[in-house]
């Protein structure tokens, strides 16, 4: 894990209260990951629950990213031990849990990504571990500088924010405002003023007790501005959407329809 034996760099910077802007990858090509990952990017997301990606496929996305500046992170599919166990043996900086609707699922992420007494990760030694280079130091330090986040995505998850934030350990609370809008009952509605309203209820309630907030921007000047309102962890397109649009807007422009 990139900042395991050291410092994880993110972590620090995210419990300073400092931002950081990210992007997010869903192609399994390490190309990809370098490219973004050398473009100025703070962090990349290596995204199991959407992309179509595998767990060999995580290695080669980590592994380009720790060639770059920015700190590797995993989204993985779903909040089940042995699934981040075998995430964490790839070495990623942190990961994000998805769909996470109470105390006790956040509890269960952050035992799931720590060894023991802390939790209930078993012991291994693969990448992450240096293959057994940096063994011992790493289970000594892996607890401490792991970044665990967490997605908050639902109506439950709203009505459980206080019990959420209240759980040692998290590091992050993540909004996915187009999961919440369906879950409130607009769906593909991300910006009407009742999601926007809960929005700004989760970032209110987060900051009070000292826990870092993120949510993807939808372009640049919303970027600035989810920093300003103080978001600290804030997300920019992804490799397939930057990719695409870009390409779209060539084709308009050539084409004469813009």
């Amino acid at each position: 894990m990139q900042g395991a034996v050291g410092q994880n760099d993110l972590k620090r910077r995210l419990h300073a209260g400092e931002a950081a802007v990210g992007s997010w990858l869903s192609v399994a090509h390490p190309t990809v990951a370098e490219v973004m990952g050398q473009a100025g990017f703070e962090w990349l997301i290596v995204d199991m629950e959407h992309g179509i990606i595998g767990i060999e496929g995580v290695l080669s996305l980590v592994l380009a990213i720790c060639t770059t500046p920015a700190a590797p992170l995993v989204r993985v599919p779903w909040n089940e031990p042995v699934i981040i166990k075998r995430v964490l043996e790839t070495g990623p900086a942190g990961l994000l849990i998805p769909q996470i609707n109470s105390a006790r699922d956040v509890e269960m992420a952050i035992r799931s990504a720590r060894y023991p007494p802390q939790g209930i990760r078993g012991i291994g030694c693969q990448r992450a571990a240096g293959f057994g280079a940096w063994f011992e130091e790493y289970l000594d330090r892996a607890n401490e500088q792991l970044l665990v986040a967490v997605q908050v995505e639902t109506a439950s998850a709203l009505q459980n924010l206080d019990e959420i934030l209240s759980v040692e350990g998290l590091d992050l609370i993540f909004i996915g405002a187009n999961d919440l809008s369906a879950s409130m009952g607009f769906f593909n509605k991300p910006g009407h003023p009742c999601v926007q309203e809960a929005i700004d209820q989760v970032l209110a309630a987060a900051r009070h007790v000292g826990v870092p907030v993120g949510l993807m921007a939808s372009d640049v000047d919303d970027a600035k501005h989810r920093i300003q309102q103080g978001f600290q962890f804030v997300g920019v397109g992804s490799d397939v959407g930057l990719l695409s649009s870009l390409c779209r807007d060539i084709c308009r422009r050539i084409k004469g329809l813009t």
